[in-house]
């Protein structure tokens, strides 16, 4: 009986986790808003791109529980960006004296940071942005994310996210999808309204 029990008990741990397998968050490997690739750090130089009209008002602060400095600013269309600058990816910065000085993008010169990008009325977006070259735009409906994210679709229907993974994240990925979670792992988030795309949010990971 023990012997069977716990062929019984393996073959349902087995089929659990084949399940959550089939059933796990879909990833991208390529987010772009015109022509730059999101998934990793960017020179401050590419900002102006994905603003799309020079920035004005950029507020600076530190944060204590990352230990970044995060630059950020808005569009009166309702897209907000920020900037967050990373210390491994800046080792050329041997002081923080040096974003003391620096209170805009194009001071911040080739400077790397993670983009978080999100748009409060997706209705309003004229950006170009390709997800796994899959053009996301206005006319984005509930349907095509179904076609285009078919396991994502199955978390939710009208709030819904893809996973951003770097391309040396996925062979992990893939092998314990369980250890990646929105909130924890960068994302690019979709919300719909009356069959509509309604807002949208590339997301980077929360690192505390």
């Amino acid at each position: 009986m023990k012997i069977l029990s716990f062929i019984l008990t393996t073959l349902c741990l087995t089929t659990t986790s084949f399940t959550f397998a089939q059933r796990s968050i879909d990833y991208t490997t390529s987010v772009k808003v015109n022509g730059v690739e999101l998934i990793n750090a960017i020179p401050s130089t590419q900002v102006e791109k994905l603003i799309g009209q020079p920035s004005k008002k950029i507020n600076k602060q530190f944060s204590e529980c990352t230990g970044n400095y995060e630059y950020s600013t808005s569009t009166s269309t309702g897209k907000n960006l920020k900037f967050e600058i990373y210390r491994e990816d800046n080792p050329q910065v041997k002081s923080e004296n040096f974003y003391k000085t620096k209170n805009n993008f194009q001071q911040l010169g080739t400077t790397k940071g993670m983009v978080w990008l999100s748009w409060a009325n997706a209705q309003t977006m004229t950006d170009t942005i390709l997800i796994n070259s899959k053009v996301i735009n206005k006319q984005y409906t509930p349907n095509q994310f179904k076609k285009d994210f078919p396991n994502s679709a199955k978390t939710g229907t009208n709030s819904v996210s893809v996973l951003m993974l770097d391309t040396s994240e996925v062979k992990q990925f893939l092998k314990n999808p369980a250890d990646f979670e929105v909130g924890y792992t960068a994302s690019v988030h979709f919300a719909f309204k009356n069959g509509k795309l309604n807002t949208l949010a590339i997301n980077q990971a929360i690192a505390c």
